[in-house]
């Protein structure tokens, strides 16, 4: 972690030379691209990662699998009130719950990264224009 001489912790800009991109994450934090890193800042420790070591980048649309099973849970929950309201209830309940998770994760950032096992994800209020600008500094 880079620390500031009065033993703060340095913001995301700072970490960077030449800012190409600057952006906010939905979740809360930034996101910032410069010359030849990016920088993710949720708030707890950022994560650095040099644009040389960047494997991969997509752009992890909603997942239509999960958000039409959580439906079809919905649908399952509303039409079983009638013979048991509580389990019902129930399924209703944790359809409407995976429906709104599923809603939240959309636009997910994938990072592959080498030397990480799991890919570095964010997601970023303006995505596409982040995608743009991370595939625009890889190609340089």
């Amino acid at each position: 972690m880079d620390d500031d001489g009065d033993g703060t912790t340095a913001d995301a800009a700072s970490l960077v030379d030449t800012e190409r991109y600057t952006g906010t994450l939905r979740t809360g934090g930034t996101v910032v691209l410069g010359a030849d890193r990016l920088v993710v800042d949720r708030g707890d420790e950022p994560v650095v990662v040099d644009l040389d070591d960047v494997v991969e980048v997509s752009l992890q649309d909603i997942d239509w699998f999960l958000a039409v099973m959580s439906v079809a849970l919905i649908g399952f929950g509303l039409l079983s009130l009638d013979r048991s309201v509580l389990l019902g209830g129930a399924f209703a309940v944790a359809g409407a719950a995976s429906l709104a998770l599923t809603y939240r994760k959309r636009y997910a950032l994938r990072i592959q990264v080498a030397g990480r096992t799991d890919p570095l994800r964010c997601f970023p209020a303006d995505p596409q224009t982040l995608l743009a600008e991370l595939e625009a500094a890889l190609a340089d």
